[in-house]
């Protein structure tokens, strides 16, 4: 059963009803990651109705441009409460339990701005930089009691908030340039690729990773 938690239930129920029509079982619940103990709570129904948590994928998260001098201070206090504070804390309410359980499997969601920075994007990717030294950091803590942490740290990936950019004829050079600086040309890397990553990190098939994060990026790290 998967359980699909968003902080507007509607959002959820969107994902969790994907899941149900391609013969899945899910159920959406709402919370605000930014909130402890609405994460507290979150896991304590979620534990209620249907046991144990088994595996975590924390994939909540915001971006948008954090200029230097332009900045407000609630610009940054979402950016860092959403990727950074929200991430933490989902861990900190649901690791207990796999360590008592003696397994348990996390993943968590980076980016490739983690590792080689994003012009314009500075709190964006110092968030996804803390998020990768957060998962080896959990790592050393976890392993011992069968627990396994790890990320996967994307490049431009095709999804819904970038398709009017993708498709926009007015941005054709723009596509080019990308392309350009990308070196397996492939721009955008679909969604289910994402997926299947996060799939095999959580199947079992890799017992000997711990603290990893996999940089799935088209070749956009290798450039630095």
């Amino acid at each position: 059963m998967a359980v699909v938690a968003s902080g507007a239930l509607a959002k959820a129920k969107l994902v969790s009803d994907a899941i149900v029509a391609l013969s899945g079982k899910a159920r959406p619940y709402a919370a605000d990651v930014r909130q402890p103990d609405q994460i507290q709570a979150l896991v304590a129904q979620v534990e209620q109705d249907l046991g144990p948590i088994d595996i975590l994928i924390n994939s909540a998260g915001v971006y948008f441009p954090t200029l230097i001098g332009e900045t407000e201070e609630a610009d940054f206090d979402r950016m860092v409460d959403v990727n950074l504070k929200g991430t933490f804390f989902t861990i900190n309410a649901i690791a207990p339990g796999m360590k008592a359980r003696g397994r348990g499997r996390i993943v968590n969601v980076a980016s490739v701005a983690g590792v080689r920075g994003s012009p314009r994007f500075p709190l964006y990717s110092a968030t996804k930089a803390s998020i990768i030294m957060l998962t080896k950091a959990l790592a050393a803590d976890l392993a011992p009691h069968g627990v396994h942490i790890n990320a996967i740290a994307p490049g431009n990936t095709a999804t819904a908030l970038n398709l009017s950019e993708r498709q926009d004829p007015a941005n054709a050079e723009l596509m080019k340039s990308k392309a350009a600086a990308t070196p397996s040309k492939r721009v955008y890397s679909p969604p289910e690729e994402m997926a299947a990553a996060i799939y095999f990190l959580v199947s079992g098939e890799m017992n000997a990773m711990y603290g990893a994060t996999m940089l799935l990026d088209e070749g956009l790290s290798s450039c630095v």
